[in-house]
């Protein structure tokens, strides 16, 4: 496990992200470690997930579920309650120590509080889960990949995938979180259902986030929800870490991947998505 003191330069505090000078970070080759936050609904998927990845994935090693409880034997099991923060200690930074508030919000038949959790899962994963590599590959439990993909160049350099979708609670969180933080490509979204978190842009963030905030990340990043937001989707760790790398490096390079929201895990459709060239199909439990 990585100790983190998020300590920065106050230059971090002071200027905006425009403002800062670019940065080249020192990134390397090393193999690939994959995190697949997981839970009760993404059983159906979570093997064929893990299948894809280890077969098409270049520059892969580790294969590790992030679970309250283990649910497979094809990979690693890390238990999420390793991590520094909790459901319950979540739902109180979103309610700013409320602890009526939060309760309420734990209760709720329909709660975000599993969606917002899982995201804070995959951005501490890095400096929690021990000997993991300084590349991460953070993938949803429900995508499958189909095809051969590479995730970063021979130089350790990242490919960020790219969407189209637009939701605005997100980039309105991101400049909460960080002043100047916002969408870099105007057509181009980061949330394309993984993404390779690289320890030394991440970390750059963190320290951001912390030192701006005066307080540890995850906090940060709960209070800056709106409570207006916090029964929907109210921010993205993908928008998030996609647009700071592209503001913050030209390290990072933006990519087209033909791939699919499916409707179905049938195996005969998956494999004509195959046939047809299509990279991976993102499974969501909403969509079958």
């Amino acid at each position: 496990m990585r100790i983190i003191h998020w300590i920065v330069l106050s230059i971090c505090f002071v200027l905006p992200l425009s403002a800062l000078t670019e940065t080249c970070y020192p990134l390397t080759a090393e193999p690939i470690d994959v995190v697949i936050p997981c839970c009760g609904k993404d059983l159906d998927t979570l093997e064929l997930c893990i299948y894809g990845i280890r077969k098409h994935g270049k520059n892969i090693r580790r294969i590790i579920v992030v679970s309250k409880e283990k649910f497979t034997h094809s990979a690693e099991w890390f238990d999420e309650q390793n991590y520094p923060f909790s459901k319950e200690t979540v739902a109180l930074e979103l309610f700013h120590n409320n602890q009526t508030e939060a309760t309420r919000f734990l209760s709720y038949p329909s709660s975000r509080i599993g969606w917002i959790y899982q995201q804070l899962l995959k951005l501490y994963a890095p400096f929690t889960i021990p000997g993991i590599s300084a590349n991460v590959l953070v993938l949803d439990a429900d995508v499958v990949f189909l095809n051969p993909v590479e995730f970063m160049t021979k130089k350790g350099e990242p490919y960020l995938t790219i969407a189209h979708e637009y939701h605005q609670p997100y980039f309105a969180h991101m400049e909460r979180l960080l002043p100047g933080l916002k969408r870099v490509q105007a057509s181009d979204s980061g949330v394309a259902h993984h993404m390779l978190f690289q320890y030394p842009i991440l970390n750059d963030l963190m320290q951001m986030i912390a030192h701006y905030h005066q307080t540890e990340p995850w906090k940060a990043i709960c209070r800056c929800i709106d409570h207006n937001h916090v029964h929907q989707s109210s921010f993205s760790e993908y928008e998030i870490y996609f647009n700071f790398a592209l503001l913050r490096t030209k390290q990072a390079h933006t990519r087209s991947l033909s791939w699919i929201n499916s409707t179905t895990i049938d195996k005969k459709a998956l494999k004509g998505y195959k046939k047809q060239g299509v990279v991976y199909a993102a499974c969501h439990s909403y969509n079958r």
